[in-house]
C-alpha cells in the first residue's frame, strides 16, 4: 500500500515538470520559428538583453529544440527551460502587412497633421479645426502606410510559448 502511494505521489509531483518540458504542437521539424533565450553574460548597456534567434526547426526531442540558424554550421540545441518566448512564423503576408502599416500610418498622420495645423496660417495647407486636419492626416497616412506595407511586406508571427 505504501509503495502505491509513493508511486502515485511521485507521478503527480513530476507530471507538471514533464508538461513544462514539452514544446507546443505547432513546433514541428521544418517550421520557421523565432526564439528568445537569456543572455548568459550581463551587458553594460541597460536593460538586460535577450538573444533573439530566427531559424528552422530540425527536431524536437523531449525538452530540446534543435534549430538550424542561417549563416551557422550545424544545429543549435536549446533546452525548453531556457526559452523565454517562442513564436511560429505564419509566413509573409502582403495583405496583413498592408493593413498593419496602414493603421500605423493613419495614427501617425492624424497626430502629425493635428499638431501641425494652424488655422491662421496663410500659406500651405490649413484647416478650420484640428479634428479636420487629423482626419486628412489619417487619410494620407493610411494611404502611404498601405503602399509601404504592400511593397515591403514583413513576416507575420504567432506566439506559442512565453510570458511576454
Amino acid at each position: 500500500m505504501k509503495t502505491r502511494i509513493l508511486i502515485v505521489a511521485g507521478l503527480v509531483s513530476t507530471s507538471p515538470g514533464l508538461a513544462n518540458a514539452q514544446f507546443p504542437a505547432e513546433v514541428q521539424p521544418g517550421t520557421r520559428v523565432r526564439v528568445w533565450i537569456p543572455e548568459t553574460s550581463r551587458q553594460e548597456e541597460q536593460p538586460d538583453h535577450r538573444q533573439l534567434l530566427r531559424g528552422t526547426v530540425e527536431s524536437v526531442e523531449g525538452g530540446i529544440l534543435r534549430l538550424s540558424v542561417p549563416g551557422s554550421a550545424g544545429s543549435l540545441a536549446i533546452p525548453r527551460n531556457s526559452v523565454r518566448r517562442l513564436d511560429v512564423s505564419r509566413g509573409v503576408s502582403e495583405g496583413a502587412s498592408m493593413i498593419q502599416r496602414a493603421a500605423g500610418g493613419a495614427i501617425a498622420g492624424a497626430v502629425a497633421f493635428g499638431l501641425l495645423n494652424d488655422p491662421r496660417r496663410r500659406g500651405g495647407p490649413h484647416y478650420r479645426t484640428d479634428w479636420r486636419a487629423a482626419g486628412v492626416g489619417a487619410e494620407w497616412g493610411a494611404g502611404i502606410g498601405a503602399v509601404v506595407g504592400l511593397i515591403w511586406p514583413f513576416e507575420q508571427w504567432h506566439r506559442v510559448l512565453g510570458r511576454w
